[in-house]
């Protein structure tokens, strides 16, 4: 039998101080959830109290008539569903190609130059990009990429981007043997990245790959500059959020805000172990 822990008084504070802070992460998605099912009247008479009676019509709303009572057809809840899943999507699959790509031709050949574009990549990553967004803008606007999906996929994919560090000490982590053997056999170097080393990092690539399609799921900046006429979820929440203050229909907006957060929280749930598992083992490599 296992022998039971004594108890540690010491342990106390920090429980109590854990227990304190995961209850001010909870109480925000209680509130919401609890006062999407409340009419705005009965919101604006008592907003911290618990709904006279709960009903669906916010919900409804949301789901089937957002674009009839804001005004703009734009904001339908199933267009701003399609815009940020082909979004992220395609983001996420090229961003991912790149990456690996990258990442792999960094951790595994020695060239000249190779440590230089290293310390470049990590000293990049650590300037804010906004300075930037003046060029950006006119580089889009010059090009006549701005709404466009092609425009999106141009701007915001990247061989160097959040992933990269990741991915880099993951392939720097496996033998070379594997390559040599494959190359004796007449392999060549995409032959054996393709068919050898991204199965061996299959387990990263899609974990990581996860992070990266969450990361652009929630992006709000960039598409609310350069592809606003096709909102996404974050970019049309704000206009659902204009709307609502403007009628001081909250219990809406907060019907909104939990249908939008479903999607994310149901990803998240199915592939818990694989984030968490394979985020602390990828922090242990190198």
């Amino acid at each position: 039998m296992k022998a039971r822990r004594k108890f540690d008084k010491s342990m106390i504070l920090p429980f109590i101080i854990c227990t304190v802070y995961a209850l001010t992460l909870v109480y925000p998605f209680v509130y919401l959830l609890i006062g999407s099912f409340n009419t705005p009247l009965n919101f604006i008479s008592d907003p911290l109290g618990i709904p006279k009676e709960f009903q669906l019509q916010n919900f409804k709303d949301v789901l089937f008539r957002l674009d009839e009572i804001t005004y703009d057809e734009n904001l339908s809840l199933a267009k701003m569903f399609l815009n940020s899943i082909t979004l992220s999507v395609g983001l996420t699959l090229i961003s991912m190609a790149l990456q690996s790509m990258g990442a792999y031709v960094l951790a595994k050949y020695d060239f000249r130059g190779n440590k230089a574009i290293y310390l470049t990549i990590i000293i990049a990553s650590m300037i804010p990009t906004v300075g930037s967004l003046p060029a950006t803008m006119r580089l889009m606007t010059s090009a006549h990429l701005t709404n466009t999906y092609i425009g999106m996929l141009c701007l915001q994919s990247g061989a160097f981007g959040g992933c990269f560090l990741y991915l880099h000490a993951y392939f720097k982590s496996i033998s070379w043997s594997y390559a040599e053997v494959a190359m004796i056999d007449g392999a060549s170097d995409f032959s054996v990245f393709t068919r050898i080393m991204v199965p061996l990092a299959g387990k990263a690539i899609k974990t990581y790959g996860i992070i990266c399609f969450l990361g652009f799921w929630n992006d709000y900046w960039l598409p609310s500059l350069f592809y606003n006429e096709h909102p996404t979820l974050a970019v049309g929440l704000t206009y659902i959020q204009t709307y609502a203050t403007s009628q001081a229909n909250y219990p809406l907006l907060f019907a909104a805000m939990i249908t939008i957060i479903v999607p994310v929280l149901i990803l998240f749930a199915c592939f818990q172990k694989q984030l968490l598992g394979s985020v602390a083992e990828g922090g242990l490599k190198e």
